[in-house]
């Protein structure tokens, strides 16, 4: 028995090879259409021009805050002047957090709000911190205080790692 060899039409390839293309184009588009789409809707989007630097970063996440410079934050800390709010998980804060500071993540911002208010009234600066400086949690704490009527909230940017890097004094468990 004879075997049957199918013969293609270089014409019919041709044609699924263009037709292929210009269906990846056509998915590559609309992948860029809905990054675009969906980076323009987010509170935190990424900057289309500019810096891409961590400061840079850090700054369009802080966008209407107040950031504390760390030296700043350390002689208020000394001075016993300053009430730290972790907005890191309990999980980190467990781990370790500046010495004295609550763990306050921003979703959690009304049932702290009577406590934080309290001590900030009394004259305490109130600072969120996180890990890392491209962490959008203390500001976000920070946005979430403010709403709530929390008069002034500073943002220590990588406020965890510059902290124990620093050799400040830090504890662990639940504070």
């Amino acid at each position: 028995m004879a075997a049957v060899t199918k013969v293609r039409n270089p014409k019919t390839s041709a044609l699924r090879l263009r037709q292929g293309i210009r269906q990846g184009i056509f998915l590559v588009c609309l992948g860029a259409l809905l990054a675009a789409g969906f980076n323009a809707i987010r509170p935190t989007g990424l900057p289309w021009i500019g810096g891409w630097s961590p400061a840079s970063i850090a700054a369009s996440r802080l966008r209407g805050l107040e950031e504390i410079p760390l030296q700043e934050a350390w002689s208020s800390y000394q001075e016993d002047k300053a009430l730290f709010l972790d907005a890191r998980d309990p999980v980190s804060f467990y781990e370790g957090h500046i010495k004295g500071a609550l763990n306050c993540p921003p979703g959690e911002a009304e049932s702290y709000l009577e406590e934080v208010m309290a001590r900030a009234k009394s004259g305490l600066e109130v600072i969120a911190y996180c890990d890392g400086v491209d962490c959008p949690l203390s500001p976000e704490l920070a946005r979430n205080l403010q709403g709530l009527g929390v008069p002034s909230v500073k943002v220590l940017v990588d406020g965890w790692g510059r902290w124990v890097g620093a050799g400040f004094p830090i504890e662990k468990g639940g504070g």
